[in-house]
């Protein structure tokens, strides 16, 4: 169990508390990274996080790190090892509020068991781009496995057991990144899976076309399986980083603000729209242009 931390917000913020912010994350995420990796010779590196978590940040970080160190570092993304027919036009009559996209059962286990195996063994080893458009297998890759390479493999299903197996039989090293903190704002206390939701519902209208009549249906599914196969296996990661922003309800509250606000009475998930609206009413929203080019909260807005 996490002991439960609270960070101060505000309903009015300046750039000056953003930039703040900003700079104390970026040392937290590098003292991670160099426990991670510093005095160590690291091949594989696993990083994990539930949705939303900021991993393509902490990967940026990862990377550059063991660039510096003059390794070659090559990104494998989990995602590419789904199954077939995962699109949204096949799953377009599916009851999203019983979908489960991110359980164990969507990944293609034997197919990543095969590249990992290939890669170590033979120093050589294919593995396919998921189009996550058509929800199939567009390309392939193929990679070799030169002996200071470093292989990053990044997704929410690091932490499966049969996935976390796999990597800690090759020696691999475990960092996680995940919202630990709530946020008090003015006595308005957000948790930290709370403003995952609300960092999807705007993450996925930016960058992935889809509306909170998409997003709301799945959240439960999602949030079961974190429970049942992401965080009991939370403390097997060598290396945690809590990546709560004292001021993201602020740069969040326009853009929920549009999307929420003309949501029909009848729509099954209008009631939690209101509720979100109605915590947010009094927060002053704040400018995406005012974030540093390299904040975490590029990833969202």
């Amino acid at each position: 169990m996490m002991d439960r931390n609270i960070k101060k917000g505000f309903l009015k913020i300046d750039s000056d508390f953003v930039h703040l912010c900003d700079e104390e994350f970026e040392r937290a995420l590098s003292r991670g990274v160099s426990e991670l990796c510093d005095g160590k010779d690291v091949r594989v590196v696993g990083l994990t996080g539930p949705t939303c978590s900021g991993k393509t940040t902490a990967a940026k970080k990862l990377i550059s790190h063991l660039g510096d160190s003059q390794k070659i570092v090559h990104v494998i993304s989990l995602d590419d090892f789904y199954k077939d027919n995962f699109s949204k036009e096949d799953l377009k009559d599916t009851d999203l509020t019983k979908a489960d996209f991110d359980s164990p059962d969507t990944l293609d286990c034997e197919l990543f068991y095969e590249f990992v195996h290939d890669l170590f063994e033979k120093g050589r080893a294919k593995k396919p781009i998921f189009d996550f458009k058509t929800g199939e297998r567009s390309v392939w890759e193929e990679f070799s496995a030169d002996d200071d390479d470093v292989f990053l493999f990044e997704g929410i299903q690091v932490l499966y057991p049969k996935v976390l197996s796999v990597i800690e039989k090759a020696g691999g090293k475990i960092l996680a990144v995940r919202p630990m903190s709530a946020i008090d704002v003015d006595g308005n206390v957000f948790e930290p899976d709370y403003i995952r939701l609300c960092r999807r519902l705007v993450r996925d209208s930016n960058f992935r076309g889809a509306e909170p009549e998409f997003t709301f249906p799945l959240w439960n599914g999602v949030r079961a399986n974190e429970e049942k196969n992401i965080f009991p296996y939370f403390d097997r990661c060598d290396v945690r980083i809590d990546t709560t922003m004292a001021y993201e309800m602020n740069v969040l509250a326009p853009y929920l603000r549009n999307l929420l606000g003309g949501i029909s009475q009848s729509y099954a998930y209008y009631g939690q729209s209101r509720e979100i609206l109605q915590r947010i009413d009094k927060i002053e929203g704040i400018a995406p242009n005012v974030i540093s080019k390299g904040s975490l909260y590029k990833e969202f807005v």
